[in-house]
């Protein structure tokens, strides 16, 4: 089992975490500000991949589209003003940077064995 692996609970908290401490404190100006720092900074710092990076955005995304849905006293946690349209785009920021940085599955292995074991590299 790899350390990816073994991180992927840890990279979901986080996500959670820091989606949590966003809806927390997105409606002062200094809280968005912050709030914004830690997820960009969060989503740099965890390295691309299916084990780590996905988790986190999964985390985080889902947190904040679950605190997007309606509650049962018919208000929202985060509200329909520009600070909550903000932390909205701020999930799609995250969800779109993990998409595009994900490895194609069995994409880079096929090639690199091909080279390394003398076999002719297929044709594109």
């Amino acid at each position: 089992m790899g350390d990816g692996v073994r991180l992927a609970p840890v990279t979901l908290l986080a996500g959670i975490g820091t989606a949590v401490g966003t809806v927390a404190v997105y409606q002062w100006w200094w809280g968005l500000v912050l709030a914004a720092a830690a997820t960009v900074l969060l989503l740099l710092a965890t390295p691309p991949g299916w084990a780590l990076r996905l988790p986190l955005a999964l985390g985080f995304v889902g947190t904040i589209a679950m605190f997007a849905v309606r509650r049962g006293e018919g208000d929202y946690l985060v509200a329909s003003t520009g600070q909550g349209y903000v932390v909205l785009g701020l999930a799609l920021l995250v969800l779109c940077v993990t998409i595009a940085t994900l490895p194609r599955p069995g994409g880079g292995a096929s090639r690199t064995s091909a080279r390394t074991s003398g076999a002719k590299a297929p044709v594109e």
